[in-house]
């Protein structure tokens, strides 16, 4: 019997996430078929993020660090029609294959509702703020589930290697491509940094960092503030 194409290829930047990355690729491996592929792309993990990657991915490349630069080397490996960007910090409960499948058909690229892993009653109030914004502005985090046509990826030229905000930037260039769609599936997502700096004080710097690189400042001033703390 022919073996059927590879229609998704899910590609997942890593960095010492042994922990999260097993129990994301156990659900997807639950939910897969052979129409996806599992690509780990890990920026040099000092843990077992690589032995995990290698035991339960279906490839594993090794980038040089930096979001941008990890999604784009897991991308130059990807064999499928759909490229969609995972964090090792994800979970999922839903047929993912038919939902994207269907979905860009018709459509370029989009991203899933955002549901925050935490039974307090400030998150809900984030992620509705999230998912409200996104719709409205059309701009999608990468921790809302990512996915996009490899045709239309490529057009847009990939990711920009940039330190920060390569997301950001990439929504941007894919609405001159096409309207997103916006799944109604919920992609779970961690609250550990929230929790961990505070979610009002979260708020407070992911505005100020966005409004920052909105007047023009660059990537790499902002990394280095998102990154510190």
């Amino acid at each position: 019997m022919r073996k059927r194409p590879i229609l998704i290829s899910i590609i997942i930047p890593t960095l010492n996430e042994e922990k999260n990355l097993e129990n994301l690729l156990e659900q997807l491996r639950k939910l897969k078929t052979e129409r996806t592929e599992i690509i780990v792309s890990d920026g040099g993990s000092t843990d077992n993020t690589r032995s995990v990657a290698e035991r339960f991915a279906d490839t594993t490349v090794i980038s040089q660090r930096g979001r941008a630069l990890q999604l784009n080397a897991g991308a130059n490996y990807a064999t499928g029609e759909i490229l969609w960007f995972l964090h090792s910090d994800s979970k999922l409960y839903f047929d993912y294959e038919a939902e994207i499948i269907s979905q860009l058909s018709t459509r370029s690229w989009g991203w899933c509702t955002t549901k925050l892993d935490s039974a307090k009653w400030i998150f809900r109030l984030i992620e509705s703020m999230m998912n409200l914004r996104s719709k409205m502005t059309h701009i999608a985090t990468g921790d809302q589930g990512f996915f996009v046509r490899k045709t239309s990826f490529i057009q847009v030229n990939k990711f920009p290697e940039i330190a920060l905000m390569e997301d950001i930037v990439m929504s941007r260039n894919l609405k001159k491509v096409g309207e997103p769609y916006v799944s109604k599936k919920e992609i779970h997502t961690s609250c550990r940094k929230w929790e961990r700096e505070g979610p009002i004080r979260t708020i407070f710097r992911m505005w100020m960092l966005r409004a920052r690189f909105f007047f023009g400042a660059s990537p790499e001033r902002l990394a280095k503030v998102y990154y510190r703390t």
